[in-house]
C-alpha cells in the first residue's frame, strides 16, 4: 500500500513533517507493506497561481504555468492514500498549502479522487488547529478526497514544552494513525453523510446546465454522471431517507 504524504510547511524537518513521520511509523508497524512517499512542497516547483481561470474554463491542460503541478497530480492518483499536512499560519495553512489547493481548483469543478481515502495533519504553536483542519478537509473533500481521520498537535515553544504534554500529543498522533489505518484496510464503499450527497446533486444540477462545449461540462458527462440511475460519485448504498431529504432540499 503506497501513501502520499504532501507536506505543506516551507521548513523541510519542521514539526509537520516530524508529526508526518511518526504517523508514518505507526502504520508502518501495523503493515510493513505500508510504503511511504513524501512530497515537501516547499522544494519542488508549483508557480503561485495567477488566478486566470483558465484550469476551469478550458481545461487543466491549458494552464499556462509549466512547472510540476501535472507529475504532481499523477502521484495523487497512483498513491492508495494521501495525507494533507500544514502548519497552522494566521488561522490558516500555510501560503505553500493554500497555492498548492489553488493551483488544483479545478478539481474542485472536476472531482477526479472520489473513493480514495485522506488524512488531514496539522501543527501549530498554540492555536487554530480545528479551525484549519476544517478548512484543509473540507477543500481536499470538494476534489473528492474521503478524510477519515484528522489530527492537530501542537508543538510548544521550548520555554513552555513539558514531558506530559508531549506524550499527549504524541498519544494523539497514535490514535489518529490507528484510525486511519482502520479505514484503509476497510474496503467497503464509505457511505457519503447528507451534506456531500447534496454536494453532488447540486454540482450535478449545475453542470448539467452548463454549455455542452464546457470543460466541466464534457467531465461530468464521460464520467457518467448526468444519468438519474447515478446517485453518486461512485457507487455506494444510499439509505432512502437521505435520498429523499437531498431531493427535497
Amino acid at each position: 500500500m503506497k501513501i502520499l504524504a504532501i507536506i505543506g510547511s516551507p521548513r523541510i524537518n519542521g514539526n509537520t513533517y516530524k508529526a508526518v513521520h511518526e504517523i508514518e511509523k505507526e502504520l508502518e508497524a501495523r503493515d510493513s507493506n505500508i510504503k511511504f512517499e513524501y512530497v515537501q512542497l516547499s522544494r519542488i516547483d508549483l508557480k503561485p497561481c495567477r488566478g486566470c481561470f483558465v484550469c476551469i474554463e478550458k481545461g487543466e491542460e491549458r494552464c499556462p504555468l509549466k512547472d510540476d503541478r501535472e507529475s504532481l497530480e499523477l502521484k495523487m492518483k497512483q498513491a492508495d492514500a494521501v495525507i494533507f499536512a500544514s502548519p497552522v499560519y494566521t488561522y490558516n495553512v500555510s501560503w505553500i498549502m493554500k497555492n498548492f489547493q489553488d493551483r488544483f481548483a479545478y478539481r474542485c469543478h472536476r472531482p477526479d479522487f472520489h473513493g480514495k481515502k485522506a488524512m488531514v495533519v496539522v501543527t501549530t504553536g498554540a492555536v487554530g488547529l480545528k479551525f484549519v483542519s476544517f478548512l484543509l478537509a473540507s477543500t481536499m473533500g470538494s476534489m473528492g478526497f474521503i478524510t477519515c481521520a484528522e489530527v492537530g498537535v501542537t508543538f510548544a515553544p521550548a520555554h513552555e514544552s513539558d514531558e506530559k504534554r508531549q506524550k499527549r500529543e504524541q498519544n494523539k498522533l497514535i490514535r489518529q494513525a490507528e484510525v486511519f489505518y482502520n479505514k484503509l484496510i476497510d474496503t467497503k464503499p464509505v457511505k457519503p453523510s447528507l451534506i456531500k450527497l447534496l454536494t453532488f446533486k447540486k454540482q450535478r444540477k449545475a453542470f448539467i446546465q452548463a454549455p455542452k462545449d464546457l470543460v466541466d461540462y464534457k467531465f461530468w458527462k464521460e464520467k457518467g454522471w448526468f444519468e438519474k440511475k447515478t446517485a453518486y460519485y461512485y457507487e455506494t448504498k444510499i439509505g432512502l431517507i437521505s435520498k429523499m431529504i437531498s431531493k427535497i432540499l
